[in-house]
């Protein structure tokens, strides 16, 4: 019974360190959030790991946003799924067909007027060339500057995206921030995940002190 009263007070001990140790590493993560002085000498470990790191941290988050999110390649993906291709597709398509139609028609009807020609067959031969030209022309020309004015507008949008200062705007916005509302963000979002830590460490914690008391009935024996 008394052997059995040592282990159980030997795992509750473990338990508890564990447990208290992985608690104070996390809240040790943000806090404190200044630096702490006692007679003038700076307190270890303070400010917390995340305010010390703050800028350094800031800093490498805003690289990351500027290379993988502003890179020509993404730009172009983000393009592609807002659909702005078909867009741009569809409306210089209707701008093309309708001056098309209007020139095509024009030139026909000149035709006919000043010719004097009064054949069916003629007039339908006419009516068939201007129609087959138009829907070349209006392949031709959708396509060709379809392509063009894509190409201005990638290599204008992503020319002006570059020279934003991107990178230098996130990480300011990042340092805005109040580190007790980010804590409070963080912690909020990974709250049950921080949790499951802290009481992995009081089973850990227990674990070893299983293997302790084994060692010392061992080594008493």
């Amino acid at each position: 019974m008394d052997n059995l009263l040592q282990l159980l007070v030997f795992v509750l001990i473990g338990a508890f360190i564990g447990y208290i140790t992985n608690y104070l590493a996390i809240k040790m993560l943000f806090r404190p959030y200044t630096e702490k002085r006692i007679f003038g000498v700076k307190v270890p470990f303070t400010p917390g790991l995340i305010p010390k790191q703050r800028e350094e941290i800031a800093s490498s988050i805003a690289r990351t946003v500027k290379h993988h999110l502003f890179s020509e390649e993404r730009i172009k993906q983000l393009f592609e799924k807002g659909g702005y291709r078909e867009k741009v597709k569809g409306g210089i398509q209707t701008a093309i067909g309708e001056i098309v139609d209007r020139i095509v028609d024009d030139v026909k009807n000149s035709i006919l007027d000043k010719g004097g020609y009064r054949l069916p067959f003629v007039k339908d031969g006419l009516h068939s060339l201007a129609n087959l030209l138009k829907d070349k022309l209006k392949e031709g020309l959708t396509e060709r500057l379809s392509k063009k004015i894509e190409e201005s507008i990638n290599r204008g949008f992503y020319e002006a995206i570059k020279d934003l200062p991107v990178e230098e705007m996130v990480k300011e916005t990042l340092m805005e921030i109040d580190i007790k509302q980010l804590e409070e963000i963080i912690l909020g979002i990974s709250n049950k995940q921080l949790k499951y830590i802290t009481y992995l460490g009081a089973f850990l914690g227990g674990l070893i002190a299983i293997f302790q008391y084994i060692l010392w009935q061992l080594v008493r024996s």
